[in-house]
């Protein structure tokens, strides 16, 4: 699944973030927004243009980075699992 998503950066937009768009390999409901209406948090393969301004925090032990993705930009791919109510989706094998 390709998203676009969110991912702060020292310097970029009014709000300090700047939006891409990258393969998941993990999607998650925010727990203080469990019911996805504005984000959900998602594990990805970060392209090397962006792994400069990356915080060290966010890097997952599988080697992905974690961001956000809005919902309102990604509502068609994020559709079913919002649906089905799962809290968490493992696309690691996804090819799309």
């Amino acid at each position: 699944m390709r998203l676009l998503v969110r991912m702060s950066m020292p310097f970029s937009t009014y709000d300090g973030a700047q939006f891409f768009e990258c393969l998941v390999s993990r999607v998650q409901r925010a727990q203080d927004d469990p019911d996805c209406e504005v984000a959900v948090i998602v594990d990805v393969n970060l392209p090397p243009q962006y792994a400069t301004y990356a915080n060290p925090r966010n890097w997952q032990p599988d080697g992905t980075y974690r961001v956000e993705a809005l919902v309102k930009s990604n509502r068609r791919s994020l559709a079913a699992f919002i649906a089905s109510g799962d809290n968490e989706w493992d696309l690691s094998d996804d090819e799309s």
